[in-house]
């Protein structure tokens, strides 16, 4: 079983199943590497150029040495501590081509936060990466013994997360739901924009919060970008049916998603479209206009990897071939147009 938060470059649990051919897998320092993705790199020549520019970085780390180093339009890069064994097995996602990466454009003004919304920023200022598990977990909202139960196992302080709830609830429904776009939209502050993509959470009995996260999934700050995948999965995590969203307002920054624009948001997006009754035919649209690294997950060893991808391919398809890959490509590519 695998831990449902996963953010990139973190070391999670999981147990190793068999699985098909279709990444190129090789053996890295604590166990096997699985290259996703790519098109002109051979995996070890990739692995081998990686281990030169950065001999002493934790191999999970790579993805920023191949977009800085190596020419990379994108990349990520998680690790799966198998359970029981010392053994980690690391995907790692390159996208070569940057034609349809595309990082969302931000604003250049700092707007003026109320006082909620400046003590959660602060809180984040001085617990990196808090705010972005507190949204991972967002499913054990409002209920006090599943915050302590969490904040537990997750190893931080339960008052802590459960200041950040009440942060949260203090928003003002009318007056703060307006804001969070505005200032995704204009506040030059990545810590800003991260607070406004939280509090997203607040509103998404309306579509337009829901396209907006997946707008701050492309955005240029990892952190932001992290923030609005943590609150999509926050959303989506507890299993029960999420809201029905109709997706095509969103279809600019799904397409950059699809396209390889913070490819470690991808698994959570299609999660998060199956879970929210996209529509078959706006599915096959962005699978027909953007498929390569849709099939290169379907296509990827490692289970977690894959299961997301094949299942957004069964929900638009009606069509079940499994992890036969060439069977996939062959039927997006016969979709009209």
């Amino acid at each position: 079983m695998t831990l449902p938060r996963v953010v990139p470059g973190m070391v999670v649990l999981l147990a190793v199943t068999a699985a098909p051919s279709g990444g190129q897998v090789i053996e890295g320092p604590d166990g096997p590497v699985e290259f996703v993705g790519l098109k002109e790199w051979n995996a070890q020549d990739l692995f081998n150029a990686i281990q030169e520019l950065a001999p002493d970085q934790p191999f999970h780390a790579c993805a920023a040495v191949m977009e800085r180093e190596l020419g990379f339009a994108d990349a990520a890069a998680t690790s799966y501590r198998t359970m029981g064994s010392d053994e980690v097995y690391t995907i790692v996602v390159g996208v070569e081509d940057a034609t349809h990466v595309r990082a969302r454009t931000i604003g250049s003004e700092t707007l003026v936060l109320p006082e909620a919304l400046e003590s959660l920023k602060a809180i984040g200022e001085e617990n990196p990466g808090l705010l972005n598990m507190a949204a991972q977990v967002l499913y054990v909202r409002g209920d006090a013994d599943r915050t302590g139960e969490v904040a537990g196992w997750m190893g931080i302080d339960a008052e802590t997360l459960a200041e950040v709830w009440g942060l949260l609830d203090r928003a003002d429904r009318r007056r703060d739901d307006r804001l969070a776009h505005e200032l995704l939209a204009r506040d030059v502050s990545w810590q800003t924009r991260e607070v406004a993509t939280l509090v997203l959470s607040n509103f998404v009995d309306h579509d337009a919060s829901w396209h907006a996260l997946v707008l701050s999934s492309t955005d240029p700050v990892d952190r932001v970008a992290h923030m609005a995948g943590g609150v999509l999965r926050g959303l989506t995590a507890s299993g029960d049916p999420a809201r029905t969203v109709d997706w095509t307002p969103a279809a600019e920054p799904l397409l950059a998603l699809f396209g390889g624009t913070h490819p470690s948001q991808f698994g959570t997006t299609l999660r998060v479209l199956v879970a929210t009754g996209i529509t078959p035919e706006f599915g096959r649209r962005l699978a027909r206009e953007r498929p390569d690294l849709l099939l290169a997950y379907a296509g990827a060893e490692h289970r977690g990897t894959r299961a997301p991808a094949i299942a957004f391919l069964q929900a638009i398809s009606g069509e079940d071939f499994g992890t036969d890959v060439d069977a996939w490509a062959t039927w997006i590519h016969g979709q009209p147009d």
